[in-house]
């Protein structure tokens, strides 16, 4: 029987590191989202980089860049990390070189890890029916691997990873680990509302709401696109399933 397993922060990823598994990135808000908003509006393409210079380096090849530090867009970048940057006019045929604070830091630290047979893809509520769907009927153990924020536990990453296996199981039967059943349980007593148990829980969020209330509910909301962005060649495009 396959297994459900989750990381609640990269800093444990050692600890959860096993060949032949799917990973799925969860950087709920709001990296998984503009990564995948991006693919629903036709990005052609997205490279993942860990470091500001490199990523504005990819400026003179003909790229677009998004950047993004403690929530801010970084200077000298097309874009920042809201999702609503990523329009079909403005990305539509475009490659795209990103780094944000959380989220492509943690596509690279499983990129670095020489596992082998591991697939990875980019989870989001946006995209979370068709994530599990796909993962149902793959013959693979499953690691949910929390962004976080810098290297701590987040209440967002943590509810995503909880509805995820809730919609798994619902599909499936899996063996789950402790943390996956802990975050199950965070997922059954989050209430009717997504925005309201994450802004209610996270003082860093809450503080935040005020200018990004709309980015934050349109990362909550759930089944906005069927893409599956994948690493393939230190790249992210889309899965085809």
């Amino acid at each position: 029987m396959n297994k459900i397993n989750v990381c609640l922060s990269p800093a444990l990823f050692h600890f959860y590191a096993e060949n032949n598994t799917t990973v799925v990135m969860v950087d709920a808000i709001r990296a998984s989202a503009s990564i995948c908003t991006a693919f629903m509006n036709g990005v052609q393409f997205i490279i993942p980089v860990a470091g500001i210079a490199e990523a504005l380096s990819y400026k003179s090849k003909g790229y677009k860049t998004a950047g993004e530090r403690n929530g801010k867009k970084l200077e000298g970048f097309d874009f920042g990390n809201s999702p609503f940057n990523f329009t079909e006019e403005s990305i539509k045929n475009q490659k795209l070189a990103f780094t944000t604070t959380n989220g492509t830091q943690v596509v690279n630290l499983v990129k670095k890890s020489n596992l082998s047979e591991i697939e990875l893809l980019i989870g989001s509520f946006i995209n979370i029916s068709s994530l599990a769907n796909y993962l149902t009927n793959q013959n693979k153990n499953i690691l949910i691997l929390c962004s976080g924020w810098k290297n701590t536990v987040n209440i967002e990453d943590t509810l995503f990873a909880g509805r995820l296996a809730y919609l798994l199981l619902q599909k499936k039967e899996f063996e789950t680990s402790e943390a996956a059943n802990l975050v199950l349980t965070v997922y059954k007593n989050s209430g009717n509302s997504f925005y309201d148990f994450v802004i209610g829980n996270s003082p860093r969020l809450k503080e935040k709401s005020a200018f990004l209330e709309d980015d934050f509910k349109y990362c909550l909301t759930e089944n906005l696109t069927d893409k599956i962005p994948c690493l393939q060649n230190d790249k992210l495009v889309l899965l085809n399933f």
